[in-house]
């Protein structure tokens, strides 16, 4: 992860996930703010993500070390 500015981060997109349209918004969610850049989501939470007109994007979950992923 790469801070480009105050509020904005920079990861590929193997750090994020989009929402799906039945997912609900939460802080710690964020908003595409450009190519390939994010923003912090900094509204109000609790609905769905269908009903903004940005995807919101979420950080993948962490697997604990030395795990490995299923297929």
């Amino acid at each position: 992860m790469k801070q480009t500015g105050p509020f904005e981060i920079s990861v590929g997109p193997k750090g994020l996930r989009p929402l799906k349209w039945n997912e609900i918004v939460r802080a710690g969610d964020f908003v595409e703010s450009g190519r390939e850049a994010f923003e912090p989501w900094v509204g109000p939470g609790g609905f769905r993500a269908d009903a903004f007109l940005k995807q919101i994007y979420r950080r993948e979950p962490r697997r604990p070390a030395g795990t490995k992923k299923s297929s």
